[in-house]
């Protein structure tokens, strides 16, 4: 897939929902438009800089979404709103069409891109190959991979784990720590501790994944929101 660059003078809003996003987004960003600078401050917003606030789960990020809708029309540096979140248990397309109506009825000044990540952000994650599992050491992962093999099939069509009282987003939550622990060298992946994600080639490997193959396909509106 092939992006344009960020043209001039664009300052962009982000709200994400979970802790991971809040710690990977900014390295994702740059990656995606090396143009753009993250802003700790709102104040310190001038040109093609993003500034983030964390959403703080749902459905609290209700709250912040309404903040940030009238932080963007009060500061008219903001030329663009982002506002990321996972759809759960819901359809993407319910999930997209509930934060839609609700930004709608808020009236932003300025344009707002909507990402829905299906299910979560793990599902994503799954999306490199180099870290499915291929000859997986670990008997839990093994019985995981039988249940869905994330190289060969979609992550996004992970299944609930209902041996485990799982929902699909906690399956590929724990699915994705025992993938990247199984790769030894000290690995480790945690929502709090989300490292591993962040190298470009990680991110370049999910690109390749959804160009490849379709796979991960609510990935392409995190590529889209900020070209």
């Amino acid at each position: 897939m092939t992006l344009p660059t960020l043209g001039v003078n664009v300052n962009i809003y982000v709200v994400v929902e979970g802790v991971s996003e809040y710690k990977v987004y900014p390295e994702w960003i740059k990656q995606a438009n090396p143009a753009l600078v993250k802003s700790s401050y709102i104040d310190e917003v001038v040109e093609n800089n993003f500034y983030m606030i964390g959403g703080g789960g749902y459905p609290y990020i209700f709250n912040v979404i309404d903040n940030a809708i009238s932080d963007t029309n009060d500061n008219l540096q903001f030329d663009r709103l982002v506002i990321a979140l996972d759809s759960e248990d819901f359809l993407l397309e319910e999930r997209y069409l509930e934060i839609e109506s609700h930004v709608r009825s808020k009236a932003p000044r300025v344009e707002v891109k909507i990402i829905i990540q299906h299910f979560c952000f793990e599902t994503w994650a799954l999306g490199n190959v180099k870290i499915g599992p291929k000859n997986p050491t670990n008997s839990e992962l093994k019985a995981y991979k039988e249940i869905h093999n994330v190289i060969a099939l979609d992550p996004e069509h992970l299944p609930e784990l209902t041996s485990e009282n799982l929902n699909r987003a906690q399956f590929a939550y724990k699915y994705l720590k025992l993938a990247v622990r199984d790769k030894g060298h000290h690995i480790t992946y945690s929502k709090n501790k989300p490292d591993v994600v962040f190298h470009p080639k990680y991110f370049n490997a999910l690109k390749d994944r959804l160009a490849d193959t379709g796979h991960i396909g609510s990935f392409s509106s995190f590529l889209i929101a900020f070209i």
